[in-house]
């Protein structure tokens, strides 16, 4: 199901947020094995096919054709991050 923009930014901050906690427990074995169990990753938050094209259009990039709506996807968080900021950005303008 789409997001609006505010819903869009609110979902991405929490992945975010929970991908910087799984940063802040991969310094330790512990850590490491709760984030693997969890599934869990510094670098990765997991968007669904809807929400990956719509964090790429907030960038202004047009999403790969291979997207589909119902598929689940690894998202790099540095992409994360700059669709956040793209959508903060906008509502600056707005």
């Amino acid at each position: 199901m789409p997001l609006d923009a505010d819903q869009l930014k609110g979902f991405l901050h929490f992945r975010l947020a929970t991908a910087k906690a799984a940063a802040g427990r991969a310094g330790w074995f512990g850590g490491r094995l709760y984030n693997r169990i969890s599934g869990e990753s510094p670098d990765y938050i997991p968007l669904s096919g809807t929400h990956l094209r719509q964090a790429f259009l907030a960038m202004r990039i047009e999403p790969p054709e291979i997207v589909v709506a119902r598929g689940e996807y690894e998202f790099r968080v540095d992409y994360a991050r700059k669709a956040l900021t793209a959508l903060n950005e906008d509502k600056e303008q707005t």
